[in-house]
């Protein structure tokens, strides 16, 4: 069933993780008028023709995540929230109808996208990380609620940027091509011999962290129990320099992660002793972003971006990252004037994100859209969704729920 423990968050949302092929879902205006809002498949949500006689004033465009950050941020409630669209403008957008349909519909996130509650239907054992992403308290009740109850948050309300269940619909595995095992049996990278003993190609770099990432000796345990010696230059840092290290045909690390430039992707550098502790966005954000806490592991962002696979499963690599916020949405704007509007475009993980940072709440959340604008979604219509529909994220991405279904093992 469940190997890890941060997924979690196999959300296949799925969250989501982390967008879609990038369209739009709709909320409603904040200074305006509440509305309901239904969604349609991939690749755009699109009002309901009930929905589109009440409006006066079109529609809100924002980007799926970042609408569920703008509901997340807004305190993640069951109701409405504000956001801001992609045109700048102030929406309103509703739980039910904006942001829940992302974890309960499919090709939301991209054509052929699952629903995260394929996956993620139920706080029970047949239910993947005992996760249920089909309503407002089973989202935000999290994932392992049996096994670490009350459950491990994937949204914290009001804070999306630390939310768990942004990093599974933002983050790409690494590295780039790992095949997706809904059994999660090659999380923890191959097996590797050495020193006589067999270990786990994760856990022996959890080992040389645990143990203070020093540049030199650490003693790792194998599977079986036996105590061993490594050494960072042999052992650990091969793993960033060498093709097939992870699993045939992988790249090596440093193919992309080379140097602290521009041009090496997220200038950082995966080379060296020095370039792995200083993290990545050094010249961005100095003096960098750690990846690796010596001595904590488990709060290390090297250990998620080895282990976690990016949800919904299914999402083709973009180097670029132009995939990361998942679809545009357009989320229904209602304006007391006659004159029409842009739509309130957003992000599928900024969508839950904005859920998340407005507190997580079962029901209707604030949320700005890529234009800027002040939009308003709905757990229920436009966050659930993500969790719940197949084809959500991309094209064949199955819903969450297919996999965390229950709060069962």
């Amino acid at each position: 069933m469940k190997k890890g423990y941060l997924w979690l968050f196999g959300l296949g949302l799925c969250l989501i993780a982390l967008g879609w092929g990038m369209k739009p879902t709709s909320a409603a205006n904040i200074d305006q008028v509440e509305t309901a809002v239904s969604t349609a498949p991939h690749p755009n949500y699109s009002a309901s023709s009930n929905m589109v006689q009440q409006q006066n004033g079109g529609e809100c465009d924002i980007y799926a995540v970042d609408l569920l950050g703008a509901w997340v941020d807004a305190g993640a409630m069951e109701g409405s929230f504000p956001f801001t669209s992609l045109n700048d403008e102030s929406c309103t957008g509703d739980f039910t109808t904006d942001v829940l349909p992302m974890f309960t519909e499919a090709n939301i996130w991209f054509e052929g996208s699952q629903a995260c509650t394929e996956c993620h239907f139920d706080n029970s054992e047949d239910s993947r990380h005992e996760m249920d992403l089909g309503t407002h308290a089973g989202i935000l009740a999290g994932a392992d609620v049996l096994s670490e109850p009350p459950g491990v948050p994937v949204v914290i309300p009001g804070d999306w940027e630390n939310s768990v269940l942004r990093a599974r619909l933002r983050n790409n595995r690494m590295p780039p091509g790992w095949e997706f095992d809904i059994e999660e049996t090659n999380r923890d990278g191959p097996l590797l011999e050495h020193d006589g003993g067999n270990v786990y190609a994760v856990e022996l770099i959890a080992a040389w962290v645990d143990a203070g990432a020093p540049d030199g000796d650490f003693a790792w345990t194998d599977t079986d129990g036996g105590d061993h010696s490594g050494s960072f230059e042999a052992d650990v840092l091969p793993l960033f320099t060498t093709p097939n290290a992870w699993f045939e045909g992988s790249q090596a690390c440093v193919e992309c992660h080379f140097d602290n430039s521009e041009d090496s992707r997220h200038e950082m550098d995966l080379s060296s002793y020095a370039g792995i502790m200083l993290g990545g966005d050094v010249l961005s954000e100095p003096p960098g972003v750690a990846v690796v806490l010596p001595g904590d592991w488990e709060n290390s962002k090297l250990r998620a971006r080895l282990r976690n696979n990016r949800m919904p499963p299914g999402w083709e690599f973009d180097i670029e990252e132009t995939n990361r916020d998942g679809p545009i949405m357009t989320v229904g704007k209602i304006n007391r004037a006659t004159t029409a509007g842009a739509g309130c475009d957003i992000y599928a993980v900024d969508l839950i994100g904005a859920w998340v940072e407005s507190g997580a709440m079962d029901g209707r959340f604030p949320f700005t859209s890529l234009n800027n604008e002040s939009c308003t979604g709905d757990f229920t219509a436009d966050v659930l969704p993500l969790f719940t529909t197949p084809d959500a994220w991309f094209e064949g991405s199955q819903a969450c729920t297919e996999c965390h279904f229950d709060n069962s093992e």
